[in-house]
């Protein structure tokens, strides 16, 4: 199934060429994928609301996100192994304790 055909007023048609420096295009695709958008449809949005289009997450606050997501992944299959009696509770302590830290890094993160 392909995508819906656009209606005719709706297809831009008119290219407009601008030339960036390094530095101005390092920018553009900076805020253009923090706020999830194309290079083309960041500027477009910039120039015709005046306003800088909405940031969703930070680069590297995603990549901090995954990373402790990963994370609390393992931790959680250490706390379920700790259950099952496969490892000793003397780590119960620990591991639910890193688990809370992680928590609280991710609600710092999300807010």
């Amino acid at each position: 199934m392909g995508r819906p055909a656009l209606q005719e007023e709706d297809k831009r048609i008119i290219q407009v060429n601008i030339r960036l420096t390094k530095e101005e295009n390092d920018i553009v695709c900076h805020y253009a994928e923090a706020s999830a958008m194309t290079p083309a449809n960041w500027i477009r949005q910039k120039a015709f609301t005046g306003r800088f289009p909405a940031i969703k997450l930070s680069p590297v606050n995603a990549e901090l996100y995954r990373e402790l997501h990963r994370i609390g992944v393992n931790l959680n299959q250490a706390v379920r192994q700790v259950h099952a009696g496969k490892i000793s509770p003397a780590f119960s302590t620990i591991l639910l304790a890193l688990l809370k830290t992680q928590k609280d890094i991710l609600n710092c993160l999300l807010k």
